[in-house]
């Protein structure tokens, strides 16, 4: 039986990470084990059924969450969220998302300029989905 390695470099694809990662950049991705525990923040490889094709975005909402947004910002369960990675901007978007039992809802650091849980059919992403943890920028 063939196995893939636990580590490979992931591009990115689009600037919906900036300003953390760019559009071009290649990023060490650790394939997860079954029982890895993702967290809040992470950064992940998604094989999105959305966009068909592997993506980069970062949790924002865990299984049982209520992940609320409005005018640029995002509470989790009621609690303001810091997010220093996220590119600042004026989003209007509002919307309010109750994370189902083995789902994530993902979000992109450059929130005006990103296709993500927010404005998809199926706002969230099975735990099957996520193909790997991006762990750090690699030098071009």
């Amino acid at each position: 039986m063939s196995r893939s390695l636990p580590l490979w470099l992931t591009r990115v694809l689009s600037n919906s990470m900036a300003p953390g990662l760019r559009d071009g950049q290649l990023v060490l991705t650790l394939r997860p084990r079954r029982r890895h525990r993702f967290r809040r923040g992470s950064v992940v490889a998604v094989d999105s059924r959305e966009a068909g094709r592997r993506i980069v975005k970062r949790i924002i909402g865990l299984s049982g969450e209520r992940v609320r947004m409005e005018g640029g910002q995002v509470w989790v369960d009621g609690e303001h969220l810091v997010e220093p990675y996220v590119s600042p901007s004026a989003s209007a978007y509002q919307g309010t998302f109750d994370v189902p039992e083995g789902h994530y809802l993902i979000l992109g650091d450059n929130r005006d300029a990103s296709s993500d849980s927010r404005n998809w059919r199926n706002p969230y992403v099975g735990r099957g989905e996520i193909a790997g943890i991006l762990l750090r920028k690699c030098d071009q």
